[in-house]
């Protein structure tokens, strides 16, 4: 028996720390992991038709809930009524500037036949069926994720133009790099990627949480690493998963549409009346292990 782990890159941050948090759940338990972004998908579809019955595939974290992943849910659709898989911690990509998203029919189809469906946040729940799916989690990705002991004392500014828009990138930037200035802070910057498989590389975006106290983000991944770490964080949303995660984290008031980008100064200015979000992630970690415990339990066929 084998569980096959479907999830997008080792290249992206917050992907990588998704899959990593599903598996370090799945100790014990034979793990083969695959990759599903474009240049992949197709091998990872053939493996797939060879599972055996008794195998299991796991399909998730992370955004696959796009119209980037489309030959994936088509592939798992052809191969759903053979395949014992579960869908865990993925979620929608849901742009607001142009649709991003995939035929909602296509993903609701495939998770309909999942032997269990948990998605990382109420959004995504909504789009692929609503109240008939479990409660949302947040990303498997605040399993991996810690407080850090390390007092930093910096502004990083954690960016994702393709998503919010150049004007608001840059004015995200200005705000950030005269917040640092004026209080005494460093001024860094990262995108969370690094080369594809470097655990080292991963490592380094880290440290820039790390040697930082404050975030300004318009990334999920970097609300959740900001969050989970024990940064302030003040995050511009291009894409509905960033209110959806910052709500169920309690702090749905410290991210602004883009068309508010203007009021990042005003929130930066008040971070010492933002909530602590750790009872949130408590409950989520705590989650993510009875869902660890059940995704063993059907992989060994027990009750």
């Amino acid at each position: 028996m084998v569980i096959h782990h479907v999830f997008a890159n080792r290249s992206n941050a917050g992907d990588w720390l998704a899959a990593q948090g599903i598996q370090s759940q799945l100790v014990g338990v034979r793990v083969v992991s695959h990759l599903c972004d474009a240049p992949f998908v197709r091998r990872t579809l053939h493996v797939l038709k060879r599972a055996g019955p008794d195998d299991l595939v796991v399909i998730g974290g992370g955004g696959l809930l796009m119209d980037y992943f489309a030959p994936l849910w088509t592939g798992l659709a052809a191969l759903s009524d053979r395949l014992r898989y579960c869908l865990w911690g993925l979620g929608a990509v849901d742009l607001k500037r142009e649709d991003s998203r995939l035929d909602p029919d296509l993903p609701r189809a495939v998770a309909g036949r999942a032997l269990l469906c948990r998605v990382r946040d109420e959004h995504t729940r909504r789009l692929l069926g609503g109240p008939r799916l479990p409660s949302a989690v947040s990303c498997p990705s605040v399993l991996m994720l810690r407080r850090s002991r390390r007092h930093g004392w910096g502004v990083l500014h954690v960016d994702n133009l393709t998503t919010v828009g150049e004007a608001e990138y840059e004015a995200m930037g200005r705000a950030a790099v005269r917040f640092a200035a004026r209080t005494g802070r460093a001024y860094r910057e990262t995108n969370n990627l690094h080369r594809d498989g470097d655990a080292a590389g991963l490592e380094r975006v880290l440290d820039l949480y790390r040697w930082s106290d404050v975030v300004v983000t318009s990334r999920l991944h970097g609300c959740i690493i900001a969050v989970a770490t024990g940064r302030r964080v003040v995050a511009v949303s291009g894409d509905w998963k960033i209110e959806s995660f910052m709500t169920a984290a309690g702090l749905g008031d410290w991210v602004l549409p883009q068309e508010q980008v203007d009021r990042v100064p005003e929130l930066l200015c008040h971070l010492d009346e933002q909530p602590d979000a750790a009872p949130a992630l408590a409950r989520a970690r705590r989650a993510h292990r009875h869902i660890g415990a059940r995704v063993r339990d059907l992989a060994a066929r027990r009750p």
